[in-house]
């Protein structure tokens, strides 16, 4: 028996002997940050890092996208505190009034009851919350997918606590990419055991869950992450924007606004845009470090976010806030109350290793057609 601890994501193989290392997260305001290098496994959104040390293993999550209008160049990034503001729409209260009613007692004289009239007050629908505070710190995965566990060595194979790790005769391989039951069901625990610590329902996946290509795991991912917190869902996915996130994803860059999809502004009239690039082996791998270890970790080398370059970083946290919709320390990004809002998703193999990117805009005037929705593709499979 033997026992490896970190997970290196960017290494194909793995000998018996050898630590494998951790994941982290990279989210940048620049494009020059992009590359910046890391010896552990990287989850990163919206600037790639990579393990150089052999025989780690990078787990990556991308880039928060930088978007360039009319002059004005947006960034998404996250403040440290995560908490943004929207108002949310008002209802007017209706009342019903219950028809008259009279009552004629005869023979003589004739008596007429008092109408009377009943006003019942119609309950207003739930609103959107006005921010989503993000975790005062990274919570640690657990089970931490991002190390193999206790490996053992049986019947001529290697095998590790951790599923998501497969093992031959000689040596220990993290997958470029799997959508495996047994990894998914592991990452997935982790996700809940980080919401669970923050106050948030678990995340159930949808029954068609492994019918779905991981362009479409990624949207639905997002918007399991928002209607958690009491948030409208993203309408669907566009073809659009789904070019422009699947260019980004295969040259394992940042989306930006997308060419023929009208782009509305928000409320501080900002262009509704968002963003996030990531590589890991798995969808939900990226979600964790997306949303629940984006932040510092104590030293540049130990935090997965590039852009989160200390403790108050305006970076840190940037991808969360940017999925979630609203990022007011950065971009302003779409809006936590967003109603209209579409996304494109990526999903390519590059150099053997997953990239992932996520693009929301919201739209100006008629919602643009989609070619898979939540409602009508997600909200039917979900228990």
């Amino acid at each position: 028996m033997f026992s490896v601890t970190a997970l290196p994501v960017m290494a194909s193989s793995i000998a018996s002997t050898t630590n494998l290392s951790k994941v982290s997260t990279a989210s940048t305001s620049t494009r020059a940050n992009s590359h910046a290098k890391k010896t552990t496994t990287t989850i990163s959104s919206r600037h790639k890092t990579q393990v150089t040390t052999p025989p780690r293993k990078t787990v990556m999550i991308g880039h928060v996208a930088t978007l360039t209008r009319s002059g004005t160049s947006l960034k998404s990034t996250s403040s440290p505190s995560g908490t943004s503001t929207t108002t949310a729409p008002t209802s007017t209260q209706s009342t019903t009034t219950l028809p008259v009613t009279t009552t004629t007692v005869a023979p003589t004289p004739t008596t007429t009851v008092p109408v009377t009239t009943t006003t019942v007050a119609k309950s207003p629908p739930p609103a959107s919350p006005s921010s989503i505070p993000n975790p005062v710190a990274n919570i640690a995965p657990n089970p931490n997918f991002l190390q193999t566990g206790h490996c053992t060595f049986a019947n001529g194979l290697w095998g590790c606590d951790n599923p998501c790790v497969t093992g031959s005769a000689t040596a220990l391989s993290w997958p470029g990419f799997t959508n495996g039951a047994a990894c998914t069901n592991y990452v997935l625990e982790a996700i809940n055991n980080a919401r669970a610590a923050e106050g948030v329902r678990a995340m159930v996946l949808p029954s068609n869950w492994y019918s779905l290509t991981t362009a479409q795991q990624l949207f639905v991912v997002a918007d399991l992450e928002r209607t958690a917190r009491g948030l409208p869902a993203y309408v669907g996915i566009n073809s659009a924007l789904t070019a422009n996130a699947q260019h980004a994803a295969a040259t394992n860059n940042d989306p930006s606004e997308a060419a023929g999809f009208p782009i509305g502004n928000d409320a501080q009239g900002s262009a509704g845009f968002g963003g996030a690039w990531s590589g890991g082996f798995t969808v939900l791998a990226a979600d964790y470090v997306w949303m629940y270890d984006d932040a510092w970790a104590g030293s540049v080398a130990a935090t997965s976010n590039v852009a989160c370059t200390s403790p108050h970083a305006a970076g840190c946290w940037a991808h969360r806030d940017e999925l979630l919709g609203s990022d007011p320390g950065y971009n302003p990004g779409v809006g936590l109350g967003c109603t209209t809002c579409e996304m494109g998703t990526g999903f390519a193999m590059v150099n053997g290793h997953a990239s992932y990117v996520d693009l929301i805009e919201l739209p100006k005037g008629a919602l643009p057609p989609t070619t898979f929705t939540w409602a009508n593709d997600v909200l039917p499979y979900l228990s």
